[in-house]
């Protein structure tokens, strides 16, 4: 679940070394993801808002998506709304959990070149409880 949206080409002109680059990539990602909800949550939850909702896996299945709602939830969160957003989708916690952690393991990844692998499997480990998380509440929510 490690997200790195900052293209390779850009991020080699900060990071020449592979590894600091890949790393360096996650840290200004999240850094960029969290900034977005945290300066533009009032702008994304009135396009949310004023979009039709559409959910291909609701249209397939009939059930709502384990995701639905967290677009909406992080803004929300973003506000100091925490009720709200633990109505909208309780998995946006952990998602946003995830995100926050990612900052001080990279960080320490990139300035303890020896720390990658520990920090790696961290991260993976975490990725994979938040993805455990948002199945347990989808399932959840489909019984109740």
């Amino acid at each position: 679940m490690e997200i790195a949206i900052i293209p390779k080409w850009l991020i080699r002109y900060v990071y020449l070394n592979e590894k600091k680059s890949y790393e360096a990539n996650l840290l200004i990602s999240n850094l960029f993801i969290i900034t977005v909800f945290f300066l533009f949550k009032d702008t994304l939850l009135l396009i949310a808002n004023s979009l039709p909702h559409f959910c291909l896996f609701d249209k397939i299945t009939g059930a709502p998506c384990p995701v639905c709602g967290i677009t909406r939830s992080l803004c929300e969160i973003s506000n100091g709304n925490f009720m709200q957003a633990y109505k909208l989708n309780l998995a946006s916690f952990f998602v946003i959990s995830f995100f926050v952690l990612q900052i001080p393991l990279r960080i320490c990844s990139l300035y303890k070149p020896e720390t990658q692998n520990i920090v790696n499997k961290i991260s993976k480990i975490f990725s994979r409880l938040v993805l455990v998380a948002i199945l347990m509440n989808w399932i959840i929510n489909l019984i109740f």
